[in-house]
């Protein structure tokens, strides 16, 4: 006997159809719109620097514009892109959709953004200048800390050092996310991406964390 199908009824995880839920939805690759948002605005900075690479290794603008546009490229959307990272967990506290692969995409880029800023500060002034100064040595640990989660940002990672070592290395973003503050502190800026590092600070006090999770729309 063929059984007959009850459309009046929903089936165990229906399709959000509020205007309250829109965001949850999954529109490409299983992302849902703000995702693939922030990762669309993420890849501007990478990109203006690969362009302005090849632009200046073609000849069409010289090394000093290169290093102006690069450096101007990765300084502060570094600092807001690893703030959109920091943040991503709070995200998933609140609405209760996992950011991992967003948080994965968006460490990548901080990364790249951050050792491509310091290439361009090197290529201008020399190594030696990249200890010279206290905000400077901030930056660097950042930049040196970032490293190991980089290179262990894969799954096979996860694997093979096993998921307790490798979350307790992945606890350096704290110290990361300090030594950031602790550069645009000493040099006396304080803008978006600052901000947002602090509040993810902030919505990692217990307090915060359990209001965050309480009003999640999940």
């Amino acid at each position: 006997m063929t059984a007959v199908l009850d459309r009046s009824q929903p089936g165990p995880n229906p399709e959000p159809t509020t205007r309250t839920t829109w965001h949850r939805r999954r529109v490409w690759n299983g992302f849902t719109p703000l995702q693939l948002a922030v990762i669309v605005l993420a890849t501007i900075a990478p990109l203006v620097i690969t362009g302005s690479i090849g632009a200046a290794l073609l000849g069409v603008i010289s090394t000093e514009q290169m290093i102006e546009t690069a450096l101007g490229a990765g300084e502060n959307p570094g600092l807001v892109v690893f703030g959109a990272m920091f943040l991503a967990s709070p995200v998933q506290w609140l609405t209760g959709r996992t950011q991992v692969r967003v948080r994965k995409y968006l460490g990548i880029v901080f990364f790249l953004l951050a050792l491509s800023n310091a290439a361009m500060f090197v290529l201008e002034v020399g190594a030696g200048a990249m200890l010279s100064a206290p905000f400077l040595v901030a930056g660097t640990i950042a930049l040196v800390l970032s490293a190991p989660l980089f290179a262990t940002s894969s799954r096979r990672s996860q694997r093979w050092m096993g998921m307790k070592r490798w979350r307790l290395l992945h606890k350096a973003t704290y110290l990361i996310a300090a030594a950031l503050l602790a550069h645009v502190v000493m040099l006396g800026e304080f803008g978006f991406g600052e901000t947002m590092i602090a509040a993810g600070f902030v919505a990692r006090i217990p307090a915060v964390r359990r209001w965050l999770t309480a009003r999640g729309d999940r």
